[in-house]
């Protein structure tokens, strides 16, 4: 299988390695899911979804409102979808890119969103240590970085539209000699040091879980949601064994929203990849410089990132996605992409060549919230709906601030949250297949084209 034989056979190592297809996270914190929901319940506050946007909007109402009453209902387990297994960046990007926001909304609202998104990824911080939540949290900051001229050019442009936000001291663009100080990688031509952390979302999502269940929020994990309707009495969840009545619902699903068919064209699963090495040696680590042990990022249009896990296993993720016709979610059939997993190796071999031979001990995908104009959505429909998706494989801070809008809005408060560029936005459609199908493969060819020819292809796509 390619991709799943150890890089050592290329030597004279005969000896078959079958990597995992399966998260990684999920091995550092195992999880016995709750029990299923039996019994009827009215409440203030019914949340379908269990992951970050579901449990921070309920833990900014519980402090808000001590006595709401809010249930949540996850069909697996509390952080079981993307949550749970991104990789672990937390950054201030929103969207695609910061000069695509810009293009769209002015330099005044997207320098707002990215103070409020700044916010957040203090207050994770400040939450995990106040809560005693083990996120393996890492205060590094990130690198973005370039690996040639074209790349360079979009690192250069960022910093100058940063440095037009008037954001503090000047952002240095470090040459090669000087990156390679930071993170000793051939590859890497150019870089400059991003605000941000590294985290373990698992834990995060477990740690959340704990900490507003003892708030007095109700999760029902084990818990699918057959349908959400309309009545005299209210929104209705129905469950297998049991139904939710209460006067708000929020749809907090993400990749999954597509189901509901308020959403039905506004969200596109698309399938990311990351693979994640056999823990290094002490040897192996001293074969490169990363003194500070921050991430690193490379522009791009499919970009591709790199990071250590607390146990010093090397992550890689990124690069082409894959959209699968009628927004294809089943795990079974595209958890494992042995196209994905060789691309990575070719990343892995590209970065740290001195660690070549070094094995995948796991190999796997995940679906990621698409939205047509590649930023998230949150708001409400009225009537008392509300929801949040979208956040485009960037979400970890995000969905905290989101649970800030979303505690406004349900709450019927005009606020700053509540006016930020990504709320009730007008959202553009996806056709219909197969014509999204059509154009999902078209752009992804166009887009793949400029990271590869950046002189065939100029212009903002996004």
């Amino acid at each position: 299988m390619v991709g799943t034989q150890s890089a050592g056979a290329k030597s004279g190592n005969t000896r078959a390695f079958e990597a995992k297809h399966e998260i990684y996270w999920r091995e550092t914190e195992h999880v016995v899911p709750g029990p299923a929901l039996r019994e009827d319940v009215e409440c203030d506050l019914v949340i379908v979804g269990g992951g970050y946007t579901a449990m921070w909007t309920a833990f900014f109402l519980k402090q808000a409102d001590p006595s709401m009453d809010i249930h949540i209902l996850e069909s697996e387990f509390a952080g079981a979808g993307g949550s749970g297994h991104n990789d672990g960046f937390v950054t201030p990007t929103i969207g695609h890119s910061l000069s695509a926001l810009v293009h769209r909304f002015g330099a005044e609202r997207a320098k707002l969103a990215y103070a409020v998104i700044g916010k957040s990824m203090l207050e994770l911080d400040r939450f995990c240590r106040k809560h005693g939540v083990d996120a393996e949290f890492e205060r590094t900051g990130y690198f973005q970085v370039a690996t040639n001229e074209a790349q360079r050019a979009m690192l250069e442009r960022d910093i100058d539209l940063i440095g037009k936000f008037g954001s503090g001291s000047a952002i240095e663009l470090l040459d090669a000699a000087a990156a390679q100080e930071r993170i000793g990688s051939p590859a890497i031509q150019a870089a400059f040091k991003v605000g941000g952390a590294l985290i373990n979302p698992h834990k995060l999502a477990r740690g959340l879980h704990r900490v507003v269940t003892e708030m007095g929020v109700h999760v029902h994990e084990s818990t699918k949601v057959l349908e959400v309707n309309r009545t005299s009495r209210g929104h209705v969840a129905t469950t297998p064994l049991a139904r939710v009545t209460a006067p708000n619902v929020l749809l907090a699903t993400n990749a999954y929203q597509h189901q509901f068919s308020q959403f039905k064209h506004k969200v596109a699963p698309v399938w990311s990849y990351a693979a994640v090495t056999e823990p290094l040696t002490d040897k192996q680590l001293a074969q490169v410089n990363w003194p500070d042990r921050e991430g690193f990022v490379e522009a791009g249009n499919f970009i591709v990132f790199g990071r250590l896990t607390a146990g010093n296993r090397l992550l890689f993720g990124g690069g082409k996605v894959e959209y699968h016709f009628g927004r294809g979610m089943d795990e079974s059939k595209y958890i494992d992409s042995p196209a994905a997993t060789a691309a990575l190796r070719a990343v892995l071999e590209r970065y740290f060549p001195q660690w070549r031979d070094v094995r995948f001990s796991h190999t796997y995908g995940g679906a990621v919230a698409m939205t047509r104009e590649i930023i998230p959505h949150v708001g409400t429909l009225g009537d008392g709906v509300f929801y949040g998706h979208g956040y485009c494989g960037n979400g970890i801070a995000l969905t905290h601030a989101a649970g800030k809008v979303l505690r406004d809005l349900i709450l019927r408060r005009d606020t700053t949250y509540t006016n930020l560029l990504f709320v009730n936005g007008k959202e553009k459609p996806y056709p219909p297949e197969p014509f999204c199908y059509l154009g999902a493969k078209g752009l992804s060819a166009l887009l793949a084209a400029q990271d590869r020819y950046p002189g065939l292809i100029r212009g903002q796509i996004v």
